[in-house]
């Protein structure tokens, strides 16, 4: 009501409440993902730290949405509608991560090292919004380093990732 719409006219364009939160879980990712791939830092590293301070700072400003997103709360959302998104995002992810991998890195290690970065980003956030756990941006970042040096580890590449600076950017949460 406060948006001016009423729920006769919501249902003009969506067949019922599942389909109008699928829409707003959808338009949520494709907002993040716009925000993890505008502006990136030409350092591959600097980007992919980028890209974690950002996807932090959005579950945090908008945890609501965030919620939604990803299901969370038993909200019922489409998950082919929103998986489409969220492929999409992953493909940004995987486009940043890939340099980090080294010479020999194909476009499927990249896949499976975002998805591995989305996992750990998204429990952490997860256990950070039902506060079980008190992590922060710093404690976030570090992790993620661990995994993407893991990840070249493991496949007998070195990754060019430093730590993480103590002091990654203003306004970190």
């Amino acid at each position: 009501k406060e948006l001016g719409y009423t729920s006769p006219l919501l249902y003009e364009y969506f067949q019922n409440k599942e389909d109008l939160l699928a829409e707003i879980a959808a338009a949520g990712l494709r907002q993040l993902e716009a925000l993890l791939a505008q502006d990136r830092p030409a350092d591959a590293q600097a980007s992919v730290l980028k890209m974690i301070e950002r996807y932090w700072n959005f579950m945090s400003d908008q945890s609501h949405l965030y919620r939604l997103m990803n299901g969370m709360d038993g909200a019922p959302v489409d998950r082919d509608a929103v998986g489409q998104s969220a492929q999409s995002l992953c493909g940004v992810v995987a486009e940043a991560v890939r340099p980090l991998l080294g010479k020999g890195a194909n476009e499927a290690d990249a896949r499976i090292v975002a998805d591995e970065l989305w996992a750990l980003l998204h429990g952490m956030a997860a256990l950070y919004l039902d506060r079980a756990a008190p992590f922060d941006l710093a404690r976030v970042t570090n992790a993620c380093v661990k995994l993407l040096r893991g990840s070249c580890v493991g496949s007998g590449r070195v990754p060019p990732l430093d730590r993480p600076s103590p002091h990654l950017s203003a306004g970190v949460r």
